[in-house]
This record gives C-alpha cells, sequence and structure tokens, in this order.
C-alpha cells in the first residue's frame, strides 16, 4: 500500500470518544473562529464536546490524527489516554525539505512520553519504514527523528556527505521522497475537500 493510500482512510471502528486533543493543540485561523495552539478551544465543554458541532469550521471536520488514520497504532495510544498526538502534515510551501510531508508525534505535557513503551514502538516503526521524516514536538519545539544528522546532511549537501555509500543513500532517499510528495499532497487536498461539508 502506498504511503499516500495508508494515511488517507479512517480506521473503521475508531471514535475520538471524549478526546479533545486537536481542540486544544490545532491552531485555527478560520473565518468563524480563530485559536492559538495549545489554548483549548472556547467552544469545548467538558466531558460533552464542541458546543458548535453541527456549524464547526471544515478545518476542525476534516483533520484528523493519525490514531484515526493509520490502522497501525495502537488502540491504546489515543491521544487523550497516551498522552501524545501523532499526525501527519503536508505543506505546500514548507520552510525546509524534512517539511514538505512528514509525521510529528508531539508530546503533549512531557517529553518523558516519548520513552513509553507503545509510544516508542511506534516511532521505531515509522523511522525503521523509512518513508516520512520524522519529528518529535514538545512546548513548541520540534526536534527532527529522521533521517538522522548523518543522512539529513548527505540529503541536504551530498558533496559534503562523510561518504560516497552516504551520499548515494541520500540521492536514493530524495528521490523517493520527492516521488512521493506529490500524490501525498493531491490525495491531502482530496481527504480534506471530501471530509468537509462543502
Amino acid at each position: 500500500m502506498s504511503v499516500s493510500d495508508r494515511f488517507f482512510s479512517l480506521v473503521p471502528d475508531r471514535q475520538c470518544g471524549s478526546c479533545m486533543v486537536c481542540c486544544e493543540y490545532l491552531y485555527i485561523n478560520s473565518p468563524s473562529l480563530k485559536k492559538p495552539a495549545d489554548v483549548l478551544c472556547g467552544n469545548c465543554v467538558s466531558n460533552q464536546g464542541c458546543r458548535i458541532y453541527d456549524t464547526r469550521p471544515s478545518v476542525c471536520r476534516s483533520w484528523h490524527c493519525l490514531w484515526r488514520r493509520d490502522a497501525t497504532i495502537p488502540a491504546e495510544l489515543r491521544p487523550d489516554k497516551s498522552g501524545v498526538l501523532f499526525s501527519l502534515s503536508v505543506c505546500d510551501e514548507p520552510r525546509y525539505l524534512f517539511e514538505n510531508a512528514y509525521i510529528v508525534c508531539m508530546a503533549l505535557k512531557t517529553p518523558a512520553a516519548f520513552d513509553a513503551p507503545l509510544v516508542a514502538a511506534t516511532l521505531a516503526r515509522y523511522i525503521g519504514e523509512a518513508m516520512l521524516p520524522v519529528w518529535l514536538s514538545h512546548a513548541g519545539g520540534k526536534t527532527l527523528a529522521w533521517p538522522d544528522d548523518k543522512l539529513a546532511n548527505a540529503i541536504l549537501s551530498p558533496v559534503a556527505a562523510q561518504s560516497d555509500q552516504l551520499a548515494d543513500e541520500g540521492k536514493i532517499w530524495l528521490e523517493r521522497y520527492e516521488a512521493m510528495l506529490e500524490p501525498l499532497q493531491a490525495k491531502n487536498a482530496r481527504f480534506h475537500h471530501h471530509h468537509s461539508p462543502n
């Protein structure tokens, strides 16, 4: 299954339930709702959910964390229960090569959450797949977990790579990554349109 197919459907029988992590984590700047990141939306009612659920903006309707999208993430890693939020970001105008499309694992309260066995195993699996960059995020900062420094430098600057083998690895990685980007961007646009009320 291609990366673009894998992440752009919802896992059957997985519902958000009482989890409202994205209602706090997401930055929202739509005409009907403006909210900074890391601040619980004023429309959230504890133990009840969203006060404007039926008229909520399209960003709220279409955004889903990877717990909802990727069946390989264990059920126990629901964000409100695990303290981490795995998500896929696809950017049209990234500031940095490894931000075109990437997986990010955000620790909601403490970076110690990255070391919890199921979280560490899920991170190791995404890194082991060697497909998309993997970032760790906490308190507004983020760190590139994969590609590691040596490979990342070889990708960004093949001439300065520590060895020809590393330069070749970087070239192969970059070609594969660039080939994935267009399908990912197209799928991302369709997924968000499909899950919007338009």
